[in-house]
């Protein structure tokens, strides 16, 4: 359920820049981080005052925390008018070619450090004369290197992190491709009602009702049960367990008019579970499976054993089979329903679920589907794909 709250509850939003798309500072999005950065900025700067021995040979401590202090507002001065540059400059940027853009920047970075080399001589009255000696030239430039090489690693970092997150939404719109892949896959999968089991058993129904009326009408009651169960998973989303349970009663019920007593089985699916979300005709499969490569090529009977069960905080369905097992059958079978139902698998719970085979005792084959129980719970809404 979505929770919806009322604008007016919510508390006025902090003043924020608007920033342009290609914002130099846009990690630094409001003004108040701005400045706050200028301010330990030039605080770090200001204490290069402190690492000069002399001054502690000539100066009191009185002295050393004056100049101190006053080193710090000058440095304020430069690194206040570099911000107010850099933010003039960021808002012509969207407008410009990208090759003008760095220029544009290292001009912004040079006319502020130039700024405040300005109001450094105004604020201690040192006079115009001072503008055209090197010591300005000097400071001036010493500010204009030490504020490069910020918005430089600055810069860099930014595009490496936008690199880094345009690869993670490459990944994530691949998976998404696949799945709608699987999809698709399932959907012709849907589509495709394995047309010679509904030949085959209408054939089957047709002679029944010529020589034992009553099968016929049981086979055909089973396979209406079978349809209907079905049909509506061509567009459903998702189901339970305990609907694929069903689907595969109907199944194996028309099968077993048509095999007869050559195939038994059972369905154990606890009534707790049968609300699980399971993957639409994921069950099905490897019923299909186990009757195709396992009881029809044995000249035995055979039966199929299906059970749904909790293990630690995965779920667990089984389908075993006394049929021939692996490899014993010379059937037309290609593995790609094996293959497909994997790949749902790993699309839909990643490496947490699988798909295993191993030998029946004392002959067939056990599939076992193993997916996280949190995942069942929480996250119906990928059994679509």
């Amino acid at each position: 359920m979505t929770e919806t709250v009322s604008s007016t509850a919510l508390p006025p939003p902090a003043t924020t820049l608007a920033l342009p798309r290609h914002s130099i500072l846009a990690g630094l999005g409001t003004l108040r981080w701005r400045a706050l950065f200028v301010v330990l900025f030039c605080l770090v700067i200001a204490t290069e005052l402190l690492a000069q021995p002399a001054v502690y040979d000539y100066w009191t401590f009185s002295a050393v925390a004056n100049g101190l202090v006053d080193l710090y507002i000058q440095n304020l001065g430069y690194g206040a008018m570099i911000l107010i540059a850099l933010m003039l400059a960021e808002r012509a940027l969207p407008a410009l070619p990208s090759f003008a853009r760095p220029f544009v920047v290292a001009a912004a970075v040079l006319g502020g450090a130039f700024a405040g080399g300005v109001v450094d001589v105004v604020a201690h009255d040192l006079g115009a004369a001072y503008l055209e000696t090197t010591r300005f030239a000097g400071e001036v430039l010493r500010w204009a290197v030490m504020s490069g090489a910020v918005v430089a690693i600055y810069v860099f970092n930014r595009r490496a992190a936008s690199a880094a997150s345009r690869v993670h939404e490459a990944a994530l719109e691949r998976v998404a491709l696949d799945r709608q892949v699987l999809e698709a896959r399932l959907q012709i999968m849907r589509a495709q009602i394995e047309p010679h089991f509904l030949f085959n058993t209408l054939a089957n129904v047709k002679r029944l009702c010529q020589s034992d009326l009553d099968r016929g009408l049981a086979m055909l009651d089973n396979l209406v049960r079978y349809l209907r169960a079905a049909l509506p998973k061509l567009r459903a989303g998702s189901t339970t367990l305990g609907q694929e349970a069903d689907l595969v009663r109907a199944y194996l019920d028309v099968l077993q008019i048509r095999m007869g007593s050559y195939l038994a089985y059972s369905l154990d699916i606890p009534t707790p579970m049968r609300d699980h979300a399971f993957p639409p005709m994921m069950l099905l499969t490897l019923a299909e499976n186990a009757i195709k490569h396992g009881l029809a090529p044995s000249p035995d009977a055979g039966r199929i054993d299906i059970r749904a069960r909790h293990e630690g905080g995965d779920l667990l369905v089984t389908v075993a089979d006394t049929g021939v097992g692996f490899g014993v059958a010379q059937t037309a079978g290609t593995g790609i329903g094996l293959a497909n139902t994997r790949a749902r698998l790993h699309a839909l719970y990643g490496p947490d679920a699988e798909l295993a085979l191993s030998t029946n005792e004392p002959r067939g084959v056990v599939a076992t589907i193993r997916v996280p129980l949190a995942r069942v719970a929480d996250e119906p809404t990928l059994l679509t794909a």
